[in-house]
């Protein structure tokens, strides 16, 4: 089919069909880059825990890796349309949300590291004014406290904006002739 050849419907077709495919394309971008931090800050965290060796470390590594890299199995999936696909990337979102979730509450209760160590290694501070315990208790409760807040903003909004995708996918298949899908969709590989 040459342009000469397409009628104003095929034309308005295919224009209908590339702005859909953009929502689609721009939320595999955000997917894509937001799966590439995961594997990098993954892969990090696993050499750093090896080297202690850290168990947690490398299990918050595993957990991290392996989300990164299934999210970027799942981008070009969303790009072609998969009905599948923003459900699995919001699946993936909630289960690094759950292991961050764990992790700092470990870290706020059994873990916890406690002030009075770093106390007795500086000695007496009371010439200061400060208690070293009681402001690395608060230190670290902030820390955490924070940590978990920004994880369910940050992955909870993701996971809500991968499934929010969803009705994009549908209307893309749904509205979307297959020659005009297929065309967009070469055009954009």
């Amino acid at each position: 089919m040459t342009p000469q050849s397409m009628t104003a419907a095929d034309k308005q077709a295919l224009r209908s069909t590339a702005e859909l495919h953009r929502q689609l394309a721009r939320a595999a971008a955000v997917a894509r880059s937001n799966s590439l931090g995961y594997t990098v800050f993954g892969a990090l965290t696993l050499l750093m825990a090896l080297f202690g060796p850290d168990v947690l470390g490398l299990s918050i590594g595993a957990v991290v890796t392996g989300v990164g890299v299934a999210q970027l199995r799942l981008v070009p999936r969303l790009r072609h349309a998969d009905p599948a696909a923003p459900r699995a990337l919001a699946r993936n979102e909630l289960v690094l949300m759950g292991g961050i979730i764990v992790y700092c509450l470990l870290e706020l209760t059994l873990f916890r590291e406690s002030g009075a160590d770093l106390q007795a290694q500086v000695d007496d501070t009371s010439g200061l004014g400060l208690d070293i315990g009681e402001l690395t208790d608060a230190l670290n409760t902030t820390i955490y406290s924070t940590f978990l807040g920004v994880t369910l903003l940050y992955q909870g909004g993701l996971a809500l904006y991968f499934l929010r995708r969803r009705p994009i996918v549908e209307r893309y298949l749904a509205e979307a002739p297959d020659w005009a899908r297929a065309t967009v969709e070469a055009l954009r590989d």
